[in-house]
């Protein structure tokens, strides 16, 4: 699919096979179409993912960096704890890292050196989110794979946006009461503000906006299709609970974890996510066709 048409409207006339083309938001909005229905929209969309994933197998070295890099920044933050450096208990405790989080950092909230180390890791991991997820929705648009984003304003802006959904999507709920009414309560609002801005970084990079113009753009896009987002939303959060469970079972019921599991989990893990946003961006092309700007 190319999201720049060759024959755009008059006031969005960009040359095809121009780099240029594909390196401009306007470039990617299309002209107006009518809307479709919601079953129309979605099997529309995983038709144009796959094709897409078929096309440009080596997507998934950008969420499979993604991987490698919340594990490393884990890893730093586990051996800051002093834990000790054994493959098993680092393989158990990685699997389950935000209950580690929640137990280590949350309860019993204290400013100490392991803390400041786990504050830097987040800032870090976010920053380098952003510099990866960049490219890699260019590179989903475009026809190469870009290896950097497009400038330090970009980064900046989708590292404030990945600081806002890893607190209000994870850091708020641990910060509760485990197994509470506050705790359910905080993953209701938490899911809610994800659904919300859930195009919010696919506006930064594409469209070029600030983040509280990206999060309101998010809202107007949602609005236009929220039942056909909502379904795919709840379908990827059953999809990703099934594939814990699975997980767990492994990491349960064994002492002696062998490498290729936590490897094959990476891997899995970074062909859903590639999955996902393939989707999510096909969807983000559709709605911005009958949405101006």
């Amino acid at each position: 699919m190319r999201l720049c048409r060759p024959f755009p409207p008059p006031d969005r006339l960009c040359n095809p096979r121009s780099r240029e083309c594909w390196l401009r938001a306007r470039c990617y909005t299309s002209a107006a179409r009518r809307p479709r229905t919601g079953g129309g929209t979605i099997g529309e969309a995983l038709r144009q993912a796959w094709g897409r994933l078929i096309h440009k197998q080596w997507l998934i070295a950008y969420p499979l960096a993604l991987g490698f890099i919340h594990t490393l920044a884990f890893l730093a933050v586990y051996a800051a704890s002093g834990e000790p450096l054994r493959t098993n208990t680092f393989f158990a405790a990685n699997f389950e890292r935000w209950s580690y989080v929640r137990d280590h950092f949350l309860t019993g909230f204290a400013f100490t050196p392991d803390l400041a180390v786990a504050v830097f890791a987040g800032l870090a991991v976010c920053v380098l989110t952003g510099m990866i997820r960049a490219p890699f929705f260019r590179a989903i648009a475009g026809r190469g794979y870009p290896r950097a984003p497009r400038s330090w304003e970009e980064v900046g802006r989708l590292s404030v946006f990945y600081l806002f959904i890893n607190l209000v999507v994870w850091v708020m709920p641990l910060a509760t009461p485990a197994r509470s009414t506050l705790e359910q309560l905080a993953a209701m609002v938490a899911l809610a503000v994800a659904l919300l801005v859930v195009f919010a970084d696919y506006v930064i990079v594409y469209e070029n906006l600030p983040v509280p113009a990206a999060l309101r753009r998010s809202l107007r896009l949602l609005g236009r299709r929220w039942p056909t987002v909502l379904l795919i939303f709840v379908i990827v959060q059953l999809l990703m609970m099934g594939l814990s469970r699975l997980y767990a079972l492994y990491y349960e019921g064994t002492n002696d974890i062998f490498v290729l599991l936590p490897l094959s989990q990476l891997l899995v893990e970074a062909f859903v996510v590639l999955l996902i946003d393939l989707v999510l961006i096909f969807l983000y092309e559709q709605i911005r066709r009958t949405l101006p700007s």
